[in-house]
């Protein structure tokens, strides 16, 4: 016992030795710090132990914790002034000092400084540090040395002690090095740098091409405006700003009376905007990029030379810079966050695994001692607990009737029993559907109650108010009570709703009692009362898709946690240092106030936020230009602090937060499709109890048929498309988006491909275009189906000369509507369109009567109304009747009606195919986005709620400030034009409401909505922070708390949601993209790869014969002319950037010198390639045909420049055409040529490696556009016609958002101003400008008095649904496209990608300079050694895995020995990706055929044999002949050893060679065998009885010859074998699966499978011999050998002489026997092998005896070494 016991002692110790968390070992200290200091000196160990106590740490946090504080408080004032706080907290800033150099010193001594692993300066934060602590001590020491001199304090001097005092603001950022989440937020974005250096290097050098162009072409044309004659005033109209003009040609001419255009003029922005120089030019096209304020810039520009053409400039900009590139960093992000998650979840995954064994131990060790304490207590035990409970009870009864107290007691007893079965009835009723329901319903009402509350309601509305709500709230409190009764107090409060429940009804009754004890007035608290609206989430209880979406929601915002605080720490971190550079310096000569500002730090807070929203951030950034002293040398310095500031928190942080969203996503949308399957699991099992009588068949037709129910029915989460339209179609891959033959939509149908396991080739079947057949019954009950007129009909509709001759109809009907002019209604060119448009109908018309006849117009089933599309046909066309047929334009409703005729494009999706599907995608994630829109519009009703309850009536001001009241606000005041006293003028006091207002719930979303799009959020904010009381004016900056409310709006909706919103839509389009390809077996790289494999043409390299031009050509192509041509275009793009505007004369003549000189160095490069090349050569590639355009255009830009300066005399070159006054025109089109000399530049980017990879995406991305680009048009185009009709008639007033440049009265201009609202520039202003109310154009027809009724309402719908449209679906195609292009950037490089295909092309051109596609075999080991991995072996492979790598590719052979480009590339595709290369060879090369059939339809037959050679070609491979290289390789290995082993040569006997093989056979086992085998299947149940009979005589493979034990198995000559063989199915997956469970076979069966396989396949081939006749001369093989090989299983080899010479040759030397003796062990195994067959035909699958085996071992010894050697390497 006490053994035991003690040993119980021993496990509990290790127990508690466990449960302890294992320290980490203390890094090793360096032995000496600072050279001097020991481990065992006194203050060493002092400072150790100091640094390394657990509260030193947390102390130096919270002292940088108020160090932060400390800074916030410190108020900048101008000039430098100070008050008693500031001065103060000055002397603070010595204490922390101080604190913090002692926490470095005691650092530096504990760790040592530098020298050491782990020193003090290793570390990436403790040299921030030290940075920080050492530049505040230098300013300590300046600024004591500046008041010992008694210098002033301020000056010159001073102002740079101030700069580096700004340093110390990064001292939160140590907080970071305290938070692990954090940790990981910042590795990912950390290591998200390196594919985000490759981007920002695009994005500069597109900044740089632009702004040269930019320079170029807009260069000193911003310097002109309109001035009042004779005075220096520029003369501007109402509100608006100053804007360039021009005297001459197209820009903007001066109006008004008494003024002219001149010079002299700093430019727009006070000089900052324009595109004098190159710095000026890269902050321009920067912010452009930005897509804040550069609508403004592209219309100066039009004001400066017209608007033809600048718009080409700004639009591409957008396109390219903002929409592409930039989303690229999204995608980049989002790659690097996942791969970080990933790891993290890894490590959780270990974690747990660790714990889950820490826990079984544990366990263990209980289970043992209680079974011990069971052995010790069982004796006492047994005598006990044997009296039955009733009888106990009984007893106890009968005593207390005894004591007279039983009335009591059996009161209390029913009450239980009551108690119980009520708790049951409650319960019941709480979780019943009903319950739920009524519930639902309160809440509704609840909502509708709180939605309507408005400004200015009437009293009795308040009051109906108050008492629902207190009739609500008592409900609630009802529901709680009886919920807690039900459930009791533990379980209630186990979900989270109960909790959140119970918060809000006790907030509820709260606020009540408050508010009748008049203790608090009814408004700030009714804020509570919006937080019962959170309770409509409850909905989600019963709603799968909807709930998983809030699950991951609430698990995304755990992620976000850390990424709030990151942002946080970044904005505190930037406002702080705002402040020390711009507090009190943002008051200018111009009295207007400046909100933006950093005066004080929540009003820095706030504008740091803002440049993080992106919104105005370009004027806040000109106040800090102007604060420094304007656009000249210190004032241009501030924009690095905005542009970094934007660079890392708009694109970095914020597209985090989308990467996030994006992540968290995914992994809900896999949730809910998980319980779906599960779902219909259950009801397949149902269904398969439920029909027990019928087939399988049926059966599964049955169950397709409820699980295509099943897809249709409920809110469908991951897309999924018609099911029956799109489920069996596979087609070419183009992208995400399918080409235009997409099979398998109505008018096609995919045919049949037979499921044979070697389905026949597929170029047999014939792919034919079915027509829609033709419905059986009757059209319009007239027609039958026979009738010859329908029939007719119906072909003429299904010609393809009929679609496309309505689909031109189409067109042309789409171009007269936009051709139509808006305002004046009768002019000729209407009247003509109108003539236009009859034609058009009745063409239409035909078409629909046509189309009816052929199907019938809707009675049955296929007739022509039953499809959707056909009916938005119908539609169009009856419009376009009805507005014909009533001619007069008054009535309204034909107005509406010929609005609707802009439908008419839509009618082209029926018709295109691509365009169909892109629109069935777009159907299918607005339907999957409806969840999301759901919740955010709660989220968006919610904030409403809360914003009527804080700001109803309050945005009211006066336009006099001073005034308050709307009683006050009457009569005229007097103000100062520019704060100038000489300039007076009177204007009249108008109380005015604020447009975006919260007096109601629906005008408050329409507010917020505003806010969420960023645009305009901060003037709101600022109205908001100076709401004063109800119905009262502003008061300046009355409530900042106000912020609050926006800053959380902004963060949920506006990052989180919408950011989510875009995360669905990408997602859904990726797995649209999927969608197609879910039944195909190859995944998207793979795909992607193959594809290039197939489509790859060797590239040419030209090498001239000739000496001398070869000479030529060594020059031309060495790398060091290449850097000599790149260093010169550099050179050439740092003289262009030179250029500035008013530059003097001598610089003139120096840049067209050099621009001469380049000219001629480029030539001179164009014609030596020209000869090196020739013509044929040079033109090949698309880069020289690039560089001869440009050369080209400099040229002619160099004579015309020349012309132009010898003419000048005589006013320019133009003015010989008699052009003198369009002077302005002329120069445009030399400015056209001078662009070329900035073409050069794109030349760069054919050099960088990692951007050329990138450039090469980015064409295929624009491949993958065509549709969704067709698609925007689309959108564009209806809406710009619609926005035509509907707001082309009001006027354009300059000062307001509809002018000159951006309006609806021309076609052009309408999409301009559409594609300024996607890019959201101000879209809410032109909202406004363009709803009711306003002035109409004059030549517009309106009547008299109503000057004032232009614009309309629906001016909203159009707008919002524009925007939203477009923000959200538009853009968000193109970030799905890139990030589908571009996962490349974030993946692993190890993996084969596409991108890495074209190293493969370049190579392989050197080898085969004449691009005939084929090398010698030999060449190819060479060539793939250059090749670096993941695609070729590298330099670093060795020979014998290279060799193994070809016999695995096993290229067919050509006769002369050469191997082709395709199949060479194929292999290699197919080898690196694993692509079917597992199980039977054969079979696996016809199922590849027959998916390249499948999903790349026109291959030509000949390349597919080629890459994959048909069955039955028996040619000789690559890796036959590897294979051989490898068996000698082997044998003289093994021969070696054997020596090395024995001392001499061994004797040859059979075991030894068998030996041999087998080693061979272990090593190399599979990949020989593939290259040679035929049909390697393995029979299941022949694997089993094998593995079987193993394991019951225990032979393991040492015991046995190997190769017997496989031939026992197999009958040689049955009839069955090949039947059984060709009928199995397709399973190579579970090859490995069978092993795993019996471990004993693990390594040992896996070769012996596949031998088995070959020799079945072969063996049954015996019989008739197939393969190559031996033709020719005969070459003598000994019988023998031959028969050897035949028994081993390779007869087609056996039937190849050359082969077996070869090999025969190769054994007698490695086994160093003489051929002759060969040929005796060959024959001895012959005959043992025959006597065994014998028995085996008698008997023909025993389980082996023994005896049996240990005959078979003797025919296996040599038994034909060449085959078997051949086989099992």
């Amino acid at each position: 016992m006490e053994l035991a016991s003690a040993q119980e002692d021993q496990k509990k110790k290790q127990q508690k030795e466990k449960s302890k968390k294992p320290v980490p070992p203390a890094a090793p200290r360096p032995a000496r710090a600072l050279f001097c200091l020991t481990l065992q000196n006194p203050l060493r160990k002092a400072c150790i132990s100091i640094v390394e106590w657990k509260p030193f740490e947390i102390i130096i946090l919270l002292t940088i914790f108020a160090n932060c504080v400390a800074l916030a408080v410190y108020l900048p004032m101008p000039e430098d002034d100070t008050n008693a706080t500031n001065s103060r907290l000055e002397k603070i800033e010595y204490v922390f000092l101080i604190i913090f150099t002692i926490e470095a010193m005691l650092k530096i001594i504990a760790y040592g400084f530098l020298f050491h692993t782990d020193a003090y300066l290793r570390s990436g934060w403790n040299v921030l540090d030290f940075a920080i602590v050492s530049l505040g001590l230098f300013t300590v020491t300046l600024e004591q040395i500046s008041v010992m001199q008694g210098a002033p304090p301020s000056g010159k001097g001073g102002f740079d002690v101030k700069a580096l005092r700004a340093f110390r603001v990064l001292r939160p950022l140590r907080l970071v090095s305290g938070v692990p989440s954090l940790q990981v937020v910042l590795n990912s974005i950390i290591k998200a740098m390196v594919p985000l250096l490759h981007i920002a290097l695009l994005v500069l050098f597109m900044i740089i091409i632009y702004a040269i162009v930019g320079q170029e072409l807009f260069k000193g044309k911003m310097h002109k405006t309109c001035y009042y004659t004779g005075t220096d005033i520029i003369a501007t109209v109402g509100s608006e700003k100053p804007a360039p003009c021009t005297s001459t040609g197209h820009g903007r001419h001066c109006t008004l009376n008494g003024t002219d255009c001149r010079g002299g003029w700093p430019g727009p922005n006070n000089g900052i905007t324009h595109f004098d120089n190159f710095g000026f030019a890269m902050l321009t096209v920067y912010q452009c990029i930005t897509m804040e304020g550069w609508t403004e810039v592209l219309y100066w520009v039009n004001d400066a030379i017209g608007n033809e053409w600048p718009w080409i400039y700004f639009v591409s900009l957008i396109l390219l810079g903002s929409f592409f590139i930039l989303n690229l960093v999204l995608g980049v992000l989002s790659g690097e966050f996942t791969k970080e998650r990933e790891k993290a979840k890894s490590r959780g995954t270990f974690q747990k695994l660790r714990e889950k064994q820490q826990l079984e131990e544990d366990l263990k060790g209980y289970m043992d001692w209680i079974t011990h304490a069971e052995v010790m207590d069982s004796v006492r035990t047994r005598g006990e607990g044997m009296l039955p409970l009733d009888e106990g009870s009984s007893e106890t009864e009968s005593l207390y009737e005894i004591e007279g107290m039983n009335k009591w007691i059996l009161f209390f007893r029913h009450w239980r029993r009551w108690n119980r079965l009520f708790r049951r009835k409650c319960r019941e009723v709480v979780k019943s559907k009903f319950f739920y329901w009524l519930v639902i319903l309160l809440v509704a009402l609840n909502t509708l109650s709180i939605a309507s509350e408005h400004h200015m309601q009437p009293d009795w509305l308040t009051h109906v108010q108050d008492n629902a709500n207190r009739v609500l709230l008592s409900l609630f409190a009802a529901e709680m009570l009886l919920k807690m009764y039900a459930l009791g107090l533990r379980q209630y409060f186990m979900s989270l709703f109960n909790r959140f429940d119970c918060f809000v009804v006790c907030a509820g009754i709260l606020e009540t009692i408050l508010v009748e004890i008049r203790l608090m007035s009814p408004l700030g608290i009714s804020v509570l009362r919006c937080i019962r609206l959170l309770r409509i989430f409850k909905i989600t209880k019963y709603w799968t898709s909807l709930s998983n979406l809030v699950a991951s929601l609430l698990n995304s915002i755990r992620s976000i946690a850390s990424l709030l605080l990151l942002l946080f720490l970044f904005i505190v971190i930037f406002s702080l240092l705002g402040m020390q550079l711009f507090g009190g310096k943002y008051d200018f000569e111009d009295m207007e106030v400046r909100r933006s500002t950093f005066d004080n730090f929540p009003q820095a807070l706030i504008s740091v936020f803002q440049v993080l929203t992106g919104e105005d951030w370009n004027s806040i950034m000109y106040n800090g230009i102007m604060a420094y002293g304007g656009p000249s040398f210190p004032g241009m310095l501030v924009c690095i602090y905005f542009i970094i500031l934007f660079v890392c928190g708009n694109y970095i942080l914020l597209n985090v937060f989308l990467a996030i969203a994006v992540d968290n996503l995914a992994e809900a949308e896999s949730l809910t499709s998980a319980q779906k399957a599960k779902a219909e699991e259950r009801k397949r099992r149902k269904m398969s109890r439920g029909y027990p009588g019928k087939s399988e068949e049926e059966k599964q037709l049955l169950a397709k048929k409820l699980e295509q129910k099943a897809k249709g029915e409920g809110i469908p989460t991951t897309a999924k498309l018609k099911v029956d339209e799109f489920e069996s179609n596979v087609n070419e891959i183009k992208d995400p988006y399918p080409s235009a033959d997409f099979p398998g939509d109505d008018e096609e149908d995919e045919p049949e491909i037979p499921l044979s396991p070697r389905p026949r080739p597929l170029a047999e079947l014939q792919l034919k275009e079915k027509a829609v057949p033709m419905p059986e019954a009757s059209a319009f009950f007239i027609f039958s189906p026979t009738n010859k007129f329908r029939i007719l009909c119906h072909r003429i509709v299904n010609a393809t000369w009929f679609t496309n001759f309505i689909l031109l109809f189409i067109l042309l009907s789409s171009i007269s509507l936009a051709a139509e002019d808006p305002i004046r209604a009768e002019s000729f060119r209407n009247q003509i369109l109108g003539y236009f448009d009859i034609g058009f109908t009745s063409v239409f018309t035909v078409e629909i009567v046509l189309k009816m006849t052929a199907y019938g117009a809707f009675l049955h089933k296929g007739s022509f109304c039953r499809n959707s599309f056909n009916i938005l046909d119908l539609l169009v066309v009856a419009v376009s009747l009805i507005s014909m047929g009533i001619q007069s334009s008054t009535i309204s409703v034909v107005k509406i009606l010929r609005v609707l005729r802009v439908l008419r494009p839509l009618r082209a999706i029926n018709r295109a195919k691509g365009l169909k599907h892109v629109v069935q995608c777009v159907f299918v994630a607005i339907k999957t986005i409806g969840n999301i829109v759901i919740v955010t519009t709660l989220l968006q009703f919610m904030f409403a709620c809360i914003g009527v309850q804080l700001f109803k009536g309050k945005f009211n001001s006066c336009t006099d400030p001073s005034k308050i009241t709307e009683r006050e606000c009457r009569g005229y005041f007097i103000t100062y034009v520019d704060g100038d006293p000489t300039q007076i003028q009177l204007q009249e006091r108008v109380w005015q409401h604020n447009d975006f207002h919260f007096d109601n719930v629906l005008s408050a979303m329409m507010s917020l909505f505003t806010v969420s799009t960023f645009e305009g959020w901060p003037q709101l904010l600022y109205k908001a922070i100076d709401t004063h009381t109800e119905d009262m004016g502003p008061i300046y900056n009355y409530r900042v708390e106000m912020a609050i409310f926006f800053i959380i709006y902004i963060i949920l909706i506006a990052f989180f949601m919408m950011n989510i919103f875009v995360g669905f839509v990408i997602v859904t389009f990726q797995e649209q993209g999927e969608s197609e390809y879910k039944n195909c077996e190859l995944d998207k790289n793979q795909r992607q790869c193959v594809q290039y494999a197939l489509k790859a043409r060797p590239l040419r390299r030209y090498i001239p014969k000739n000496p001398y031009q070869y000479q030529i050509w060594y020059v031309v192509t060495s790398s060091y002319f290449e850097y000599l041509m790149f260093f010169l275009i550099l050179l050439n793009t740092i003289c262009l950037g030179m250029q500035h505007y008013n530059q003097s004369d001598e610089m003139n003549h120096a840049s067209d010198i050099l621009n001469v000189t380049f000219t001629i160095l480029f030539t001179v490069e164009m014609f030596v390639k020209l000869m090196a090349f020739k013509a044929k050569g040079y033109f090949g590639d698309p880069w020289n045909v690039f560089d001869f355009l440009i050369v080209i255009g400099s040229i002619i830009d160099v004579i015309l420049s020349e012309i132009d300066t010898v003419l000048a005399s005589s006013g320019g070159l133009y003015c010989l055409s008699g052009g003198c006054n369009s002077i302005d025109n002329s120069r445009v089109s030399i400015t056209f040529f001078r662009l070329f000399r900035v073409l050069r530049l794109v030349k760069l980017l054919s050099r960088g490696e990692g951007v050329r990879t990138l450039l090469w995406t980015f064409i295929k991305s624009f491949q993958a556009l065509p549709y969704v680009a067709l698609l925007i048009v689309m959108l564009f185009f209806i809406y710009a016609v619609i926005g035509m009709q509907m707001f082309g008639k009001v006027a354009m007033v300059d000062g307001t958002q509809i002018n000159r440049n951006n309006n609806f009265q021309t076609f052009p201009q309408a999409v301009l101003l559409l594609f300024r609202c996607a890019t959201g520039e101000a879209w809410q202003e032109i909202l406004l400008a363009a709803s009711y109310g306003k002035l109409c154009d004059p030549e517009s027809d309106y009547a008299p008095g109503e000057e004032y009724t232009c614009g309309t309402g629906f001016a909203y719908f159009y707008f919002i649904s524009f925007y939203m449209l477009c923000a959200f679906l538009i853009i968000n195609l193109f970030v799905a496209v890139i990030m589908d292009n571009f996962d490349y950037l974030t993946r692993d490089w190890s993996i084969l990608g596409p991108h890495h295909l074209d190293e493969f092309k370049r190579i392989w051109a050197e080898y085969d300079p004449e691009a005939k596609g084929r090398i010698k075999h030999l060449d190819v080991v060479t060539l793939l050694r250059r090749i670096q991995p993941p695609l070729g072996f590298g330099k670093f492979c060795p020979h014998r895995v290279a060799c193994k790598r070809l016999v695995c590719m096993n290229m067919p052979l050509n006769s002369d020995g050469t191997v082709t480009f395709n199949a060479t590339l194929f292999a290699l595709v197919r080898t690196a990706l694993k692509i079917k290369t597992e199980g039977n060879f054969e079979q696996a090369n016809e199922e590849l055929r027959a998916i390249i059939k499948k999903i790349w339809k026109r291959t030509s037959m000949k390349l597919l044999d080629q890459v994959i050679p048909p069955i039955g070609d028996d040619e000789v491979t690559v890796g036959k002949f590897y294979a051989t290289f490898l068996i000698q390789e082997h044998f003289r290995k093994f021969m070696k050893h054997q020596e090395e082993y024995y001392g001499y040569r061994p004797k040859k006997n059979p075991i030894e060679i068998q030996a041999g093989l087998r080693t061979i056979e272990e090593e190399a086992a599979p990949e020989i065998h593939r290259a040679i085998s035929g049909d390697l299947t393995a029979e299941e149940e022949l694997e089993r009885a094998m593995v079987e009979a193993a394991m019951e005589e225990g032979i393991y493979r040492r015991q046995g010859g190997l190769f017997g034990q496989v031939d026992n198995f197999i009958e040689h000559h049955s009839p069955l074998q090949p039947h059984v063989a060709s009928q199995r199915p397709l399973q190579f997956t579970e090859q490995g699966s069978e092993d795993i469970d019996s471990p004993v076979f693990l390594d040992d069966f896996t070769p012996e499978r596949n031998t088995n396989a070959s020799n079945a396949n072969n063996n049954n081939a015996v019989p008739q011999p197939r393969g190559r006749e031996i033709r020719g001369t005969q070459v003598r093989i000994p019988g023998t050998n031959r028969a050897a090989l035949i028994c081993g299983g390779l007869s087609t080899l056996a039937h190849d002489p050359s082969f077996v010479t070869v090999t025969r040759n190769e054994m007698a030397a490695a086994c160093q026997m003489e051929m002759a003796e060969v040929e005796m062990a060959a024959a001895e195994v012959l005959k043992g092998r025959k006597s065994l067959e014998g028995e085996k035909t008698t008997s023909p699958r025993q389980p082996l005896s023994p005896t049996s085996l240990h005959n078979s071992h003797g025919c296996s010894v040599v038994s034909s070494q060449e085959a078997i050697s051949a086989t099992h390497l």
